[in-house]
């Protein structure tokens, strides 16, 4: 009877085990229906256009802002950061500035399609081989003009009231490629029969019109030709610039000094920036920016009258 109680049990455990075998096996070999075995995924099959995940796409180009210190009416390059920020909003890149110290410097940038954008001199551009190397795209207009003036100031209080009376003095020039700060009044001395190396005690240059300005109005210069647009800024912002400089020549007029972009940039980029530059003025916060730097807003150059 104990023998017969054994068998029946151990035949019974076989039978629920061979189900539960069976049953598992079943859940197994459906469940490897949806397993993928790595060892078969070599190649890895087409799956159709792979998707653009945020961490894989390519990052957006930099575009490159160059403001030339010496033309800026502001003279903290910090001015321009919100500038750049909205222009960076617009164009759904980075925007990035660059900033050096000569305008030549700035040239060879634009002339090997280094930068994207600049606010250049106007004897930056007639003078410094960039005419057929960059397009005119817009011209800032400041006071309702979009012209401006060298002026040739003195220190106050002095005696000096015309350029006959600075001879003997020193004399501030900001660099050889500045219209204002150099090209015209060279030629206006060169027209006086004025040999500035004979004619003044020392030359100097500044390399940038408001260090022209300062110069002078610490009596370390007797007088400067400085960009008339950088003088009224200054003028009106600092107390020292009125009561220690005057103005006793002023040049003719002359085409503002140009906002430029490299003949090699992209035409659809170049009239996308032209058309924000352009429509500046008519955003709120595209005027309040405008009115830090001291700028209307921006217009259609006439290009003849770069020449």
């Amino acid at each position: 009877m104990k023998n017969k109680l054994i068998l029946f049990i151990l035949l019974a455990g076989a039978i629920i085990g061979g189900s539960l075998l069976v049953i598992y096996k079943a859940n197994y070999y459906k469940a490897a229906g949806r397993v993928i075995n790595l060892n078969k995924l070599y190649p890895m099959p087409s799956i159709g256009k792979t998707p653009n995940f945020p961490l894989l796409r390519k990052q957006p180009k930099t575009f490159k802002l160059a403001i030339a210190s010496m033309m800026s009416p502001v003279a903290n390059i910090n001015a321009y950061k919100p500038f750049a920020e909205y222009l960076q909003l617009a164009l759904h890149m980075r925007v990035k500035i660059i900033q050096k110290r000569t305008y030549l410097t700035v040239n060879n940038l634009l002339i090997n399609n280094k930068i994207d954008l600049a606010f250049i001199c106007t004897g930056a551009y007639v003078y410094g081989g960039l005419k057929n190397k960059v397009k005119i795209i817009a011209v800032p207009v400041i006071d309702g003009k979009t012209t401006y003036r060298a002026y040739i100031i003195a220190h106050e209080p002095s005696q000096i009231k015309s350029v006959k009376d600075l001879k003997g003095k020193v004399f501030a020039f900001t660099e050889t490629l500045s219209n204002t700060g150099y090209e015209y009044p060279m030629r206006f001395f060169k027209n006086k029969g004025i040999n500035p190396k004979i004619y003044f005690k020392r030359v100097m240059f500044t390399y940038n019109h408001t260090d022209s300005i300062k110069a002078v109005a610490a009596d370390i210069a007797g007088g400067a030709s400085v960009d008339g647009i950088v003088y009224n800024y200054m003028y009106n912002k600092y107390e020292s610039v009125r009561l220690h400089t005057k103005i006793i020549f002023k040049s003719p007029l002359f085409p503002i000094p140009p906002i430029v972009m490299p003949d090699e940039v992209n035409k659809r980029l170049r009239d996308k920036v032209r058309k924000i530059l352009l429509e500046m003025p008519k955003n709120p916060e595209g005027r309040i920016i405008l009115k830090k730097l001291n700028i209307d807003g921006f217009a259609i150059p006439d290009i003849s009258k770069y020449k």
